[in-house]
């Protein structure tokens, strides 16, 4: 097969620029190669976004778990020497109270970050700004010692 070049006064040019056209049979060729392409181009693109959700996925299941962890009740925490009275119904006040209020604030603390002593201290500091009541900040002091006494 001959390819035409077409003269002009600069040199050469492609051989698709030439006043006669492309050959016959490379148009529908380049458009296919176009869309094979295109194609490719969209897999590989959802492949990438496959993998970027499952990535997210994994992270958000793996950051959650630990952060948001709130011991349930338990029969032993009530009888668990903690410094001070607690009941059944005010550990399950203190329970709620820790996981509804102090997450307003801040991603709820690991209870075993600070100590028995630190933690009537740590909850006072910050009974205002959540509004806390006397008995509600008690029943908090209350539940978190007796996890950490269990």
């Amino acid at each position: 097969m001959t390819r035409l070049l077409a003269i002009s006064p600069t040199g050469p040019k492609s051989p698709y620029l030439n006043p006669l056209g492309p050959p016959p049979g490379r148009d529908s060729v380049a458009k296919r190669l176009v869309r094979v392409s295109v194609r490719n181009t969209i897999n590989v693109t959802g492949l990438r976004l496959q993998i970027i959700v499952v990535m997210l996925s994994c992270l958000l299941v793996s950051c959650e778990a630990p952060t948001n962890y709130i011991p349930a009740i338990t029969p032993q925490m009530v009888t668990a020497k903690s410094g001070q009275y607690a009941d059944l119904a005010m550990l399950r006040e203190g329970r709620t109270l820790f996981a509804h209020r102090c997450i307003d604030c801040h991603a709820l603390p690991a209870l075993w970050h600070y100590s028995t002593d630190d933690w009537p201290e740590i909850v006072n500091s910050m009974s205002y700004r959540a509004s806390l009541k006397p008995a509600e900040r008690d029943a908090i002091v209350a539940y978190i010692l007796a996890v950490r006494a269990k």
